[in-house]
């Protein structure tokens, strides 16, 4: 008999097996508490047990990656309520993946799919109303989206003046500032998600802090847009307040030194950022006569204990 007529058993499969058989026979108490601490192996199997009590505990587990709450998220093995608090974390539903996989499974609440609809890509969109396992209210909120993004569209170039009248740009300028200023509320907020770095420009500059919200929660705004917003004068202290709320928006320093230096920035959010300024824009703060006394004397404060006069 040859060796290939006896296969040798493969002693490490055998014992990840064996492992594995024994994490599967522990009592919940013990799987509850490994499920902090386990492997992305090991929270895989606990998700596929369908207990909700576990999976819950899978997903608070501070290990957990984003790649594993996207195959989470297209899991038939999760509760509903499950998948909704999937969807009240903001860091994961920062993941578009996340997000598409959230709205393509059948088990998620329909009014999270309906919220999560309008940041989903027309391609996915025109997927989604054919996957025959959703709901006919979800393929009608789909093919709504689709609907109000051409109607935008639509309106977006009419706005737009015809190649013709290039020659005149400023005249064109005011045109369309003035176009966009005339449209009713409903249309302006459309227009905040679904338009340009102009017409997002221009809207957040309104007078309705509904308008105003849409621009910063359009999916297409940028951060260098963020850090404009945030450094202009012509918002209110709560969208400002708002941005400061934003992690990942504040990361990018820019945004912050914006912030600070914004006289209508909240005294709080301004505090917090003065720890993180370079010592060149600390200086210039110490000295700005813009912003509040108390920010001035914060700075100086914070210059002195680095032994900078």
């Amino acid at each position: 008999m040859n060796a290939t007529e006896n296969p040798v058993p493969d002693k490490g499969a055998q014992s990840i097996k064996s492992r594995l058989q024994r994490i599967q026979s522990l009592p919940l108490s013990k799987k509850l508490e490994l499920a902090k601490i386990a492997n992305r192996e090991v929270r895989a199997i606990f998700i596929s047990e369908g207990n909700k009590q576990l999976q819950e505990a899978v997903l608070d587990s501070s290990r957990i990656t984003v790649k594993e709450i996207i195959d989470i998220a297209k899991s038939r093995e999760l509760s509903d309520d499950l998948l909704g608090k999937i969807a009240t974390n903001p860091e994961w539903l920062k993941n578009y993946q996340v997000r598409l996989a959230l709205v393509n499974n059948p088990k998620t609440p329909n009014f999270v799919s309906s919220k999560l609809m309008p940041t989903l890509r027309d391609a996915d969109l025109k997927h989604l109303v054919k996957n025959e396992e959703i709901s006919e209210e979800l393929v009608a909120a789909a093919e709504r989206v689709m609907s109000d993004r051409v109607i935008t569209e639509r309106a977006t170039a009419r706005l737009t003046p015809p190649k013709s009248q290039v020659d005149k740009t400023d005249k064109k300028a005011k045109s369309r500032y003035q176009e966009i200023r005339d449209l009713p509320v409903p249309d302006k907020v459309k227009l905040a998600m679904s338009g340009d770095k102009e017409a997002r420009a221009i809207l957040i500059r309104d007078s309705n802090k509904q308008v105003q919200e849409a621009v910063l929660n359009s999916p297409r705004i940028t951060e260098a847009e963020i850090a404009a917003v945030a450094n202009s004068r012509n918002v209110s202290d709560e969208l400002l307040r708002k941005i400061a709320s934003n992690r990942e928006w504040m990361k990018n320093y820019q945004v912050r030194l914006a912030l600070v230096n914004n006289p209508k920035t909240p005294l709080p959010v301004g505090l917090k950022i003065i720890g993180t300024l370079m010592l060149a824009d600390l200086k210039r703060l110490s000295k700005s006569k813009g912003v509040s006394n108390v920010l001035v004397t914060t700075a100086q404060r914070n210059l002195a204990k680095k032994g900078v006069k």
